[in-house]
């Protein structure tokens, strides 16, 4: 459910981006009147859409990964390495929210502008701990999931 709203708010950025460039270039080259903050504009929806859609891959677990050597083990050992390279991910995702969140509020962050668009830039910074909140839920999902491949009576 979670990656449907995801991939859903990615669609709405992507149709937002598009109308926000043809808007943009129509202004600029046919009323010589351009949007003078799209471009900064532009870069925010793409970061957002970017980290939104890694969200998801991950949810889904279309990552790319080296595997050749793994597929070669027995299915208990591809499990078990499954589980602890999720377990680390999970772990380093967890550390890096913490982080995020704690820069998110810091002095630093806090007089941010975003400059074309006069406004602070916090709230286009976010998508950073969100994206590691939804890293961090997909993870455990994940695991849960793994786990329970493996367990007793469960279909293989």
């Amino acid at each position: 459910m979670l990656v449907k709203v995801e991939l859903a708010f990615c669609r709405l950025l992507i149709v937002a981006f598009a109308t926000l460039l043809v808007v943009n270039v129509a202004k600029r080259y046919l009323f010589n009147a351009p949007i003078y903050f799209a471009e900064e504009l532009a870069v925010y929806i793409l970061i957002w859409m970017a980290f939104l859609a890694i969200a998801a891959t991950v949810a889904r677990r279309e990552m790319i990964a080296l595997t050749f050597a793994v597929d070669a083990l027995p299915a208990q050992v591809r499990r078990v390495i499954d589980l602890a390279v999720i377990g680390t991910t999970l772990a380093i995702a967890v550390l890096l929210l913490v982080v995020s969140w704690q820069w998110l509020f810091s002095p630093a962050v806090r007089f941010e502008q975003a400059l074309t668009l006069g406004i602070a830039k916090r709230p286009f910074l976010a998508i950073v701990p969100i994206f590691f909140t939804l890293i961090s839920f997909h993870l455990v999902a994940n695991m849960v999931e793994r786990w329970r491949e493996g367990a007793p009576g469960a279909a293989a």
